[in-house]
C-alpha cells in the first residue's frame, strides 16, 4: 500500500552521511584566544596572547594532516566557501544559518574544527636558598579543541591539552622565554589534544555507518534535472535506488530555466519522490496545467513534492 506525504519545510543544507573505512573530512575555522589576559613581560612577553592564538591554526593542521584517519580541507578553499555562501528563503536572503556550515557541507566535510587558546598564565613559586632569593617561574599554555557536527552546528567532540616549561630567575640570572620558546608550547599543547578529539570523532563515524539506510527515486516533470542530497549533487532524475540513511535529509532538485525545488524530508523507509517543476517564467494556464497534475493535494504558494512510501 502506498501512502502518501507532502513535505513543505524550507531548511539549512545538511550532510548526514559518511563513506565507509573512508579518512574523516575536516575543516578548521578558527583558533581564538579565550584567556582575556595580557602575558607577562618575562614570560612571554614577546608574543601578544592574541597573535599565539591566530598560530593555533597552522598548529592544529599541521597535526591533522599527517593523521591517517583525517583529510584537512584547504582553509583557503574553506574561507572563499564561506564569503561565497548566502542562504535564501523564497528568493530573499536570509542569516538563519551559520555560512561555515554551507562551507562546509559544499566541501563534503564531516566536521569543522575549531581552537581556543584558553589559558597563558605564568605562576611562580619564591624560595630561600642560602640566603638567596630565588623565583621559579613557569608558564602554562592550555588549548581546547570542538569538533562541530556539519548538519547543524553541534558539538559532537571537545578535547585539550596543556604544555608548561618552568624557568628559574634570580637577581643574577633573568630569564625571557623567545617567540620559538613559546610557540613550541602552543605546538605541545595541540599535539595533546588531537588525539582525544581524534578517538572521539572516529568512533563517532563508526556509530554513523552503522546507521540503517533506506532508498530514494527522485522523477520530475521536467526530467533531467540535477539532485542534491543534503548540499551534495549525486547525480540527475531519474534517480533510481539511492542509498542514504534513515533520518532526515534536504533534498534539492534543479535545472536551468526553472525554480530550484528544496525540501528537507524525514526518510524512514524506501520512497519514491516527484517533484513538479516549475519554470521560472510560467504563464496562468501552464501554473494551472502543473496545479491539475497534483490534484489531489491542496497547495499554498508553490507545488510541494510528493512522497511516495514504498512497502
Amino acid at each position: 500500500m502506498k501512502k502518501y506525504m507532502l513535505i513543505g519545510v524550507w531548511a539549512a543544507l545538511a550532510c548526514t552521511w559518511a563513506w565507509a573505512d573512508a579518512p574523516l573530512r575536516v575543516a578548521v575555522l578558527e583558533f581564538q584566544d579565550q584567556t582575556g589576559l595580557r602575558s607577562d613581560q618575562r614570560l612571554g612577553g614577546s608574543m601578544p596572547v592574541g597573535s599565539l592564538a591566530e598560530r593555533g591554526v597552522f598548529m592544529l593542521g599541521k597535526h591533522l594532516v599527517n593523521q591517517p584517519g583525517f583529510v584537512l580541507i584547504d582553509r583557503r578553499d574553506f574561507i572563499n566557501q564561506m564569503e561565497r555562501q548566502t542562504w535564501f528563503d523564497d528568493g530573499r536572503p536570509t542569516p538563519t544559518s551559520p555560512s561555515f556550515l554551507h562551507a562546509a557541507q559544499s566541501l563534503r566535510a564531516d566536521a569543522v574544527l575549531r581552537g581556543s587558546l584558553i589559558s597563558f598564565s605564568p605562576g611562580t613559586r619564591t624560595v630561600n636558598q642560602g640566603g638567596q632569593r630565588v623565583e621559579f617561574s613557569t608558564l602554562a599554555v592550555r588549548v581546547a579543541l570542538e569538533a562541530l557536527d556539519a548538519v547543524d552546528g553541534a558539538v559532537v567532540a571537545v578535547a585539550d591539552g596543556t604544555a608548561e616549561t618552568q624557568v628559574r630567575q634570580t637577581a643574577t640570572l633573568q630569564t625571557t622565554l623567545g617567540e620559538a620558546q613559546i610557540l613550541d608550547l602552543l605546538d605541545e599543547a595541540v599535539a595533546r589534544a588531537v588525539p582525544e578529539l581524534e578517538s572521539t570523532l572516529v568512533a563517532r563515524a563508526e556509530r554513523q555507518r552503522a546507521r540503517p539506510t533506506v532508498r530514494l527515486s527522485v522523477h520530475t516533470t521536467a526530467d533531467p534535472a540535477l539532485v542534491e542530497i543534503n548540499g551534495i549533487l549525486v547525480g540527475t532524475t531519474p534517480l533510481e535506488d539511492f542509498e542514504i540513511y534513515k533520518g532526515d535529509h534536504v533534498l534539492t532538485v534543479g535545472k536551468p530555466g526553472y525554480r530550484d525545488m528544496t525540501k528537507r524530508i524525514l526518510f524512514e523507509q524506501d520512497a519514491r519522490v516527484e517533484v513538479p517543476m516549475l519554470r521560472t517564467e510560467l504563464s496562468a494556464d501552464e501554473l494551472k496545467e502543473v496545479l491539475e497534475s497534483m490534484r489531489m493535494h491542496v497547495f499554498l504558494g508553490e507545488p510541494g513534492i510528493v512522497i511516495h512510501r514504498l512497502d
